[in-house]
């Protein structure tokens, strides 16, 4: 165990015999957020206008600055995944400036999303990218996005929850459309938020023989109770679970990446 438990700080971390690289670490945490924000919004623009025209929607009762809103994020959150490819991501000016600009896009959608009725699927999405844009802000020290619930939400974090605690909230359990969280092993889920998007740590963990679990965005682990549902493509990704849950145990009948 403590042999395996090496191997993985030292494929996560990249550890020298003396020193952890904490800028290095940092940034490939905000390169992870970005590529599962880059992930997130492949579809969701065309799901936002595919649904925008059908009942229980109303697009009459929105403006056309939300209207435009899912488009021009999309084309922001592309611009964001190709400056983070920048060596000096932390300081670098230009992606502080793009991350501002897609939560500025971002303000008037948030708000379409919580005063119409779409889908809980096409809402769970924008609660995964509204957490992970959260995550970014807090970084970069911008302003979060507000976390509201849609018409006759269950309260995911609670009406009026603002900020950083609220934000994370909206991803640390049951939400419509599934639960919310990283495919990880047992022993990483315990070890930490860096360890949790650590795919190889996952699959060399889950071949020695550790159990397969979901870890939301605020530590709580979820088993599951039907492991053959689970893809070795899931591991270190974020997902949402749908199924029945029980306590704090799902049994999986659909995942989605």
């Amino acid at each position: 165990m403590q042999l395996r438990w090496l191997l993985c700080l030292t494929s996560l971390f990249a550890l020298s015999a003396q020193d952890v690289d904490r800028d290095a670490y940092a940034r490939s945490y905000v390169e992870f957020q970005v590529q599962q924000l880059n992930q997130w919004s492949t579809e969701f623009p065309r799901q936002f206008y595919a649904n925008l025209m059908k009942p229980p929607v109303d697009s009459s009762k929105l403006s056309e600055t939300a209207k435009a809103s899912a488009a021009e994020l999309g084309d922001a959150i592309k611009m964001l995944a190709a400056l983070s490819q920048t060596n000096d991501l932390l300081s670098n000016a230009q992606f502080r400036a793009q991350l501002d600009k897609a939560l500025a896009n971002s303000k008037e959608l948030n708000q379409a999303m919580s005063t119409q009725r779409f889908p809980a699927p096409l809402q769970s999405s924008w609660d995964q990218m509204r957490s992970i844009m959260n995550n970014l802000a807090r970084v970069y020290k911008l302003e979060a996005l507000a976390v509201l619930d849609p018409p006759g939400g269950g309260g995911r974090g609670g009406r009026g929850g603002r900020g950083a605690a609220a934000a994370t909230a909206a991803v640390t359990g049951p939400v419509p459309g599934g639960l919310a969280g990283y495919i990880v092993d047992t022993q990483c889920a315990k070890r930490g938020k860096g360890m949790w998007a650590n795919a190889d740590c996952v699959a060399r963990c889950v071949r020695d023989g550790d159990k397969i679990v979901l870890v939301t965005e605020d530590g709580k682990i979820y088993q599951i109770s039907n492991q053959d549902k689970i893809t070795p493509e899931s591991y270190g990704q974020v997902v949402t679970l749908t199924g029945k849950t029980e306590g704090d145990t799902i049994t999986v009948e659909s995942l989605k990446m």
